[in-house]
């Protein structure tokens, strides 16, 4: 027959070897489910940073301008205009082969900033496309086209335009009337509510142009003068009602 002590002191082993194996399920389990939990988290919050990221990407608004300080000047001057909410900084521009590269060209929302481009030798006979690369990655090419260094040895853009953005609260049809001296452009464009409306108008050259802008058979939303300063500036001009 067993005794008591004997039965006492399976009871013990029994005990303590369940004890040794809680303990060492709890050493291996709960270290792997923290480094689990953790690197879970470092998972979301990467992924929040690549989502912000992209957004913030998708939020970049720049127009690209590019326009020598005269007809004859080697010295081009890029503008950049910042027309989103966010601070945008470039770090690229590409002038067909030629590659510059920055440190400090930050564009402050809803403004712009010139950044001369010296050193530039332009070819007789050739075009010159430019485009620039924001540290967010983004490419934006030039919205006044490509520059053209004639065989005369000055520069000469093709098209002069100017933009036109309605973004009033209203929608409907809008009259648009653009005019210099004998010249004049009339158009009609519907504005839903959803957004603004955009167009884009090709004009004859530089100089000084009247703008208006009719709600259909109502008032007058715009009525103004805009300049295409070009060569002193980019051969675009902006209207925004």
């Amino acid at each position: 027959m067993l005794s008591i002590g004997t039965l006492c002191r399976r009871g013990t082993s029994t005990v303590l070897g369940t004890l040794i194996f809680v303990g060492i399920m709890f050493t291996a389990v709960i270290p792997m489910l923290l480094v689990m939990n953790q690197a879970d988290t470092i998972h979301e919050m990467r992924k929040f940073e690549l989502e912000r990221f992209d957004q913030e990407r998708r939020d970049e608004d720049l127009h690209v301008y590019v326009f020598p300080v005269n007809e004859e000047s080697t010295t081009l001057t890029l503008r950049v205009h910042n027309r989103g909410s966010l601070v945008v900084n470039v770090v690229q521009v590409w002038i067909k082969d030629i590659t510059y590269l920055f440190e400090d060209f930050v564009v402050p929302p809803m403004s712009y900033l010139d950044k001369p481009l010296d050193d530039f030798g332009p070819e007789l006979g050739t075009y010159y496309f430019t485009k620039i690369i924001t540290d967010r990655g983004n490419v934006f090419p030039s919205d006044s086209g490509s520059l053209y260094f004639d065989n005369d040895g000055k520069w000469d853009y093709g098209m002069f335009k100017i933009n036109v953005i309605i973004s009033c609260s209203d929608s409907g049809k809008f009259d648009i009337v653009i005019s210099k001296g004998e010249f004049t452009i009339t158009d009609e464009i519907q504005k839903d509510a959803s957004g603004p409306a955009f167009a884009f108008y090709e004009v004859y050259g530089k100089g000084i142009y009247d703008v208006t802008i009719t709600r259909k058979n109502m008032d007058v939303i715009y009525d103004k003068q805009v300049e295409i300063e070009w060569p002193d500036g980019p051969p675009v001009a902006w209207v925004f009602a």
